[in-house]
């Protein structure tokens, strides 16, 4: 079996997990994976990915999420940009995020996401 690139896994745990495809993302992830979420929260774990996938799952329907331009890789971390757009009765707010991403061994062992509040900033506003 071919070995799988760093960006190659990145990119379908990411779309697993937002997919709330709990068995891909474990399947996908180191058994001591942490996952942070800016300052907000911090996921650690199979039972992490678990909390994750469900977090999204609650979002499914309202939330789409796509990569946007090149996925950029070196020396097994892998850049995302990301455009999340949730849509709502209303419109629909997108939000800009970038994921930062360290694969070892072919697993998932780090997930760093940013997002650009500029959006919600301006909504408030």
């Amino acid at each position: 079996m071919k070995e799988q690139s760093a960006s190659d896994v990145a990119t379908r745990w990411m779309f697993a997990v937002v997919g709330g495809d709990y068995d891909a993302a474990v399947a996908l992830s180191s058994s001591s994976i942490v996952y942070r979420l800016g300052e907000i929260r911090t996921y650690i774990g199979h039972e992490g990915v678990h909390d994750i996938a469900v977090d999204f799952g609650r979002l499914a329907g309202f939330l789409d999420v796509s990569i946007e331009g090149e996925v950029l890789e070196s020396d097994g971390v892998v850049a995302l940009r990301r455009l999340e757009r949730y849509l709502l009765p209303s419109g629909g707010i997108e939000i800009r995020g970038c994921s930062f991403v360290e694969v070892t061994d072919g697993l998932v062992s780090r997930w760093s996401d940013y997002k650009s509040l500029a959006t919600l900033d301006r909504i408030a506003g």
